[in-house]
């Protein structure tokens, strides 16, 4: 039982070490920076990509309002052309 144990904590640990190798390789190159630099701050580097996550995240959700806008403009433009064939829905409702 217990050699289970310490072989799945093996496994968990072989695993995580992977990830931040990856993460670190990849964080390097980004930055181009040292990989040894970024395993040496790996604390600060997380914080940082997370503000670039969040700064990226944030950055794409206006791009989404912004287009989802324009289309919704350009719908009202269609939905009132002379022919469009298509009642507007508040018509539809009274």
């Amino acid at each position: 039982m217990m050699g289970k144990l310490f072989a799945k904590l093996g496994w968990t640990g072989m695993i995580a070490g992977a990830a931040v190798l990856v993460y670190a390789q990849r964080r390097a190159e980004k930055t181009g920076r040292d990989m040894g630099a970024v395993l040496a701050n790996l604390p600060g580097e997380l914080k940082q990509t997370q503000a670039e996550l969040q700064q990226e995240v944030k950055e794409a959700v206006e791009v989404g309002r912004k287009a989802a806008t324009e289309r919704e403009a350009e719908f009202d433009r269609e939905l009132a052309g002379a022919n469009s064939g298509i009642s507007p829905m508040s018509d539809f409702l009274v």
